[in-house]
């Protein structure tokens, strides 16, 4: 016959876990129960895993990035959206992008039409789609001297925007003519 624990040390047990069974009853203790042990499971079974595999160029394949050059505005114009079977181009503080992913916002018909194949700095900054603030393909770049603190932040965003989110494929310069007169001017001063 087996022999039962004197009745005290019954007792001395149910008084060590009484403090555990008042947890138990309680919601919020329960609650914070389970998140600790949740994060003690997750740390122990992290620790047995062999972790994220090591970075391989295996199987990735190289985005071809176009050659970067320099384009004068009457240059860039031949990138308007116009022929399907070019690349579509948008000049923005210097730096010329390939936006034709986005055909359908800057080849014609889009909202932003009007800045394919040119220089769509000023009218990024000045918040205006009409052909008023595109500068003569001819003429020298605009140089957006003019432009307030709200419109060079706001040129800075959509360049910052475009920076993100197309591939630069040039810069844009200034015409040979108009370079050599600005050359000249410069020798005279």
């Amino acid at each position: 016959m087996s022999q039962l624990p004197p009745a005290d040390t019954a007792q001395s047990f149910l008084r060590v876990f009484e403090p555990l069974s008042r947890t138990l009853e309680n919601p919020v203790a329960l609650g914070f129960l389970g998140l600790a042990a949740f994060f003690v499971v997750r740390s122990v079974v992290a620790s047995y895993s062999k972790g994220p595999e090591p970075f391989s160029m295996k199987g990735v394949q190289q985005a071809s990035v176009p050659a970067q050059r320099d384009f004068t505005p009457r240059e860039l114009a031949a990138f308007d959206g116009k022929d399907e079977s070019t690349p579509l181009y948008i000049a923005v503080k210097g730096t010329v992008y390939d936006v034709s992913k986005s055909r359908g916002f800057y080849g014609p018909g889009g909202a932003y039409a009007n800045f394919s194949g040119r220089d769509a700095s000023r009218g990024l900054a000045v918040s205006s789609f009409g052909t008023e603030v595109l500068a003569d393909l001819d003429g020298p770049i605009d140089t957006l001297d003019d432009l307030d603190k709200t419109e060079i932040d706001s040129l800075d965003e959509w360049a910052t925007f475009f920076a993100g989110k197309y591939v630069p494929v040039g810069r844009l310069v200034n015409p040979p003519e108009v370079a050599a007169a600005a050359s000249e001017s410069k020798k005279e001063a």
